[in-house]
């Protein structure tokens, strides 16, 4: 049996949809799990209209609190820890299940921006002291900060071109596939992460059991973003900087995580032209790229078919900013042809 476990905060209505598309196309025994960190009686009322289990947290647990409380409640052999900011595809939660075995103990999908699966979303970074030092260094420097933009380019290329299920050091949190059995080993999420790098740092903790750790490309789901988060940015970014500095503490230690830190500036912008159309393509073997961050640090990306490419509405229309930044790079070399930026409307 596959446990289904969602954390909501003031999301009941994603993640009834989340649900509704994982148990229309799932054939395994599927249960449900709900836990409400949201403090609010007319959400967890929500929730107990699709959910098996609901689990009313009396203070918001944080993510990681609210998956701890929640696996206690699941019977099923593999957990998927969701977001609820998801739909599954069809067969999407079979697929993860099927990959998990004696030597693997997490799977993630292919995760899309869109709900035709032509938007990728980017994978997922470790952050180790190594890979937080050459963002910093980035942020101080202009040549190194386009070296690192290529470097970042090409490992999405090469990871959104995957065909196959294949050994990875890190997924996105946003939909994991875990072993109970590993879950447990692990001891859970560990909960000073309340929200932010809990997901790395469980994938950390079980690849030093020596467990496999896969990217499963035809399990796939659409992830809308960023949901709840995205209503307060800026408690989200005070979230995102206090769970990274714990991350890189616990990790790299305390005083390679404060220099780090000291060390480190907002990083440039990449000039972008404004656009209030679709994208112009005029050469072949081209990926357009789509990003939130105007240094493009992490991004979605898409291989167009025609001579126009346009970001779907529904990517609009969960979008928690203003601007979106785009850009064509040729797949071979990772040269940047155009870069724009374009306004919500």
């Amino acid at each position: 049996m596959i446990s289904l476990l969602i954390v909501n905060y003031r999301s009941a209505s994603l993640a009834a949809d989340a649900v509704r598309t994982a148990r229309a196309g799932t054939t395994a025994p599927l249960e449900v799990v709900a836990v409400d960190n949201s403090c609010d009686p007319e959400e967890a009322a929500a929730l107990r209209g699709f959910a098996d289990v609901v689990i009313v947290s009396g203070t918001n647990r944080g993510y990681s609190g609210g998956i701890n409380d929640g696996r206690k409640a699941c019977n099923g052999e593999t957990l998927i820890v969701s977001n609820p900011d998801v739909r599954f595809a069809a067969g999407a939660l079979d697929r993860l299940h099927e990959a998990l075995d004696e030597r693997t103990a997490v799977a993630g999908p292919a995760l899309y921006w869109d709900d035709a699966h032509r938007w990728m979303l980017p994978p997922a970074d470790l952050n180790t002291t190594g890979e937080k030092a050459d963002e910093v260094l980035a942020s101080r420097s202009r040549a190194w900060l386009e070296q690192r933009d290529r470097r970042r380019f090409t490992k999405r290329l090469k990871f959104w071109s995957l065909k196959s299920v294949t050994s990875v050091r890190a997924l996105s949190g946003a939909v994991l596939a875990i072993r109970a059995a590993d879950f447990d080993t692990a001891g859970g999420f560990d909960e000073r992460f309340r929200l932010y790098f809990e997901e790395i740092d469980f994938l950390r903790r079980i690849a030093e059991r020596r467990r496999r750790i896969v990217h499963v490309p035809g399990a796939q789901c659409r992830h809308l973003y960023n949901q709840s988060a995205g209503r307060d940015s800026a408690a989200a970014d005070a979230a995102y900087a206090e769970s990274e500095m714990r991350y890189l503490e616990k990790w790299s230690g305390p005083f390679a995580a404060r220099l780090l830190k000291r060390l480190e500036r907002a990083p440039a912008p990449f000039d972008a032209r404004p656009i209030d159309g679709p994208i112009p393509i005029d050469r072949e073997d081209v990926v357009v790229e789509a990003s939130p961050l105007p240094a493009f640090a992490t991004a979605a990306g898409h291989f167009p078919h025609g001579d126009r490419v346009d970001v779907p509405d529904e990517v609009w229309s969960s979008l928690q900013t203003k601007t979106l930044y785009l850009r064509v790079v040729e797949r071979a070399t990772g040269r940047v042809v155009a870069t724009y930026r374009r306004n919500r409307t």
